[in-house]
Parts: C-alpha cells; sequence; structure tokens
C-alpha cells in the first residue's frame, strides 16, 4: 500500500459524486461522465465496462462557422448541439451527448450506488483502494457483468512538487503545471488514481475469486450487513488531477490514460449546452459551455483526446466560475506545447 506524503485526511471526501459538490469537484466531472454512462447502459441494457463510454451514432456536423482568434492559434469549427471527432478511417473516436434524464429505477439504482459507495469509502483511509460487493438484489440484478465495485479514497497532494513525485513514482500520466492560470489561481491539490486492476472483470479469473470470495463473507453475515470491501494494494495510476483555486471558484486539469481497447469516449453535456470544435496548436479539440444549470456542474469545458500519447485531457471549473473559453484555451496552449 503506498504512503501519501503531504495529504489531507478528509472523512467527507467522495470518490464519485452525481451531481459533485465541494468535497468531491477535484474529479467530479470524470466520474460524473461515468455514472451518466453507467446509467444509460442500464435503460438501453448494453453490457461493457464502465469506463468506455458509448457512442452516439449517426451525428454529423456540417462546418458552420470558421473563426481565427487574434493571438492564438486556436480555430471554431462548429457551434452546435452535439460534436464528433472522427480518425483518419472515419471511426467516431470522441463524441457529446446529452445527459440523459434517468427514469425511476434508474434514479433508484443510482441513489443506492451512492449510499453503499459511501459505506465503502468510509472504511477506507486517503489513498486506500477496495473492491467492494453489496448485497442488494436490486443492486446485483441491474449490473451483473460487474457484481464487485471498486472505490478510491482520494489522497491530497498539496504542493505541484509532492504531486510530481508521485506522478513518477506511480507512472501517472504527466502533467506539467502550466505556467500561465487566469489572474489569481494558484495550485490547491492534485491526486493520481488507481489503474484498473481487473479491466475485463468477470473475463479474469483474480476478479472472479475475488467476487467469489466477497459472495462469500456476504452469504455468511447477518442480513443487516450489506457491504463487504477488500482493501487492495495498488502502485500504478492511470490518471490525475490538479486543482487550481480562487477564493471559491476552481479550476480542474484531469489527465487520463486512453485503454489501447477504448474505441470511443463519449463526453457529457447538458441539454441546453452549447459545444464547439476548437484547433489548438494543431490538436482538434472539444468546448462546451454551460449556463449553469442542469445536473453537470460546470460552466466551460475542454477537452481533447490524445491518441499519439494514448491520453485524453480535460479542464473545467465550476458552474459559478467568471472564466470563459479563451482562458480555458490559454491552458489547453501551453499543455499542448509543453509536450
Amino acid at each position: 500500500m503506498r504512503e501519501l506524503p503531504g495529504t489531507v485526511q478528509d472523512e467527507s471526501l467522495k470518490g464519485m459524486d452525481l451531481l459533485p459538490e465541494e468535497s468531491s469537484a477535484v474529479h467530479a466531472f470524470d466520474v460524473t461522465d461515468k455514472v451518466m454512462a453507467r446509467v444509460q447502459q442500464k435503460s438501453r441494457q448494453q453490457p461493457g465496462r464502465i469506463a468506455r463510454m458509448r457512442l452516439r451514432p449517426g451525428i454529423t456536423l456540417p462546418v458552420m462557422l470558421l473563426i481565427f482568434a487574434v493571438g492564438l492559434s486556436v480555430t471554431g469549427y462548429a457551434a452546435s448541439q452535439y460534436l464528433e471527432f472522427r480518425n483518419s478511417r472515419g471511426e467516431v473516436i470522441l463524441n457529446t451527448d446529452t445527459a440523459e434524464e434517468a427514469d425511476e429505477l434508474n434514479k433508484k439504482y443510482t441513489e443506492l450506488f451512492h449510499m453503499y459507495q459511501q459505506a465503502a469509502l468510509n472504511q477506507l483511509q486517503p489513498g486506500e483502494y477496495a473492491a467492494y460487493y453489496v448485497k442488494d438484489d436490486f443492486i446485483n440484478s441491474r449490473d451483473q457483468w460487474n457484481p464487485v465495485k471498486f472505490v478510491y479514497k482520494e489522497g491530497r497532494f498539496l504542493s505541484p512538487g509532492s504531486l510530481q513525485n508521485e506522478i513518477e513514482r506511480t507512472q501517472a500520466p504527466p502533467l506539467n503545471i502550466p505556467s500561465k492560470l487566469p489572474e489569481g489561481y494558484q495550485f490547491d491539490y492534485g491526486d493520481v488514481y488507481p489503474a484498473a486492476l481487473f479491466p475485463e472483470l468477470l473475463k479474469n479469473d483474480n476478479y472472479r475469486a475475488l467476487k467469489d470470495d466477497l459472495v462469500r463473507r456476504a452469504e455468511s453475515a447477518p442480513a443487516s450487513e450489506k457491504v463487504f470491501i477488500q482493501k487492495l494494494n495498488w502502485e500504478k495510476a492511470d490518471a490525475i488531477v490538479a486543482r487550481y483555486v480562487k477564493g471559491n471558484d476552481y479550476i480542474n486539469i484531469r489527465v487520463s490514460n486512453i485503454d489501447s481497447d477504448t474505441k470511443g469516449i463519449t463526453v457529457y453535456q447538458n441539454e441546453q449546452d452549447t459545444a464547439e470544435k476548437l484547433m489548438i496548436h494543431g490538436q482538434q479539440a472539444f468546448y462546451i459551455r454551460s449556463d449553469g444549470e442542469g445536473q453537470l456542474g460546470f460552466k466551460n469545458r475542454l477537452g481533447w483526446r490524445d491518441d499519439s500519447r494514448h491520453l485524453f485531457y480535460e479542464i473545467i471549473d465550476n458552474r459559478d466560475s467568471e472564466l470563459n473559453k479563451l482562458d480555458l484555451v490559454k491552458i489547453a496552449e501551453h499543455l499542448l506545447a509543453s509536450h
């Protein structure tokens, strides 16, 4: 189990929130997408990995607008509801989609999921990673392909140096601290996130053995006990988040590894949001502007997929932020230039 120098122990930290607020804001935009994918997978009865986002079929966006911003190598292509990015073979590798309103059964699932996940988190210290099984027929009947869940309790590295040391130790995706941040923003904290230990879930022998052990424990326990955890040793990370703050406002920068079998990534947006394609230093990127309403809590969101390095980047602020598109573009320019 790793040690966490320079971290803050905070029992209120949450590993996943559908409507994230203060304690979980550092990585909420990523896990919110995963929750939305989970809900939509259930409504459409499609099995698969949670982290592998599905694609919205049949969307093609014509070039509607061409803008060159003086002083910035940014080109705006389309201002429209949804976006698609294709590779040289014409395959959709990144798209945006609506965060659909869940039906009552999925709302119930999500509510129970968060409740049980918090019960598992309460048994962990910052930096610990665990598998857990829930003795709940409703949960298990709607998630048969993933009976064992995983949860990580966030650790906080309070200086760029300590975060950089952890990046190197865990072989996390690289992230250079931006030299150009909006005025007044300073580094708050960051963390790395464990790589999946059982990427194929039920196809993995160790995963099935872990499941069998947790199920046996659940079956022999009193009916009042619902959550059974097994702490896991982990050494490698596949994502990093750095958080910058100015008063109550924040900017989160996340870099994640892209699995070799990940064909498409879906980024979720509120139905009323606007989305457009950008070209930043030769890299295609998406930009989503929200009015701050809806279930996804951000105002500006910018990201791109770098297949040459197998990385996915996102920059996001809070729903009450005073920042605009160009503020996030400048951060993206630094990140791209640092390659």
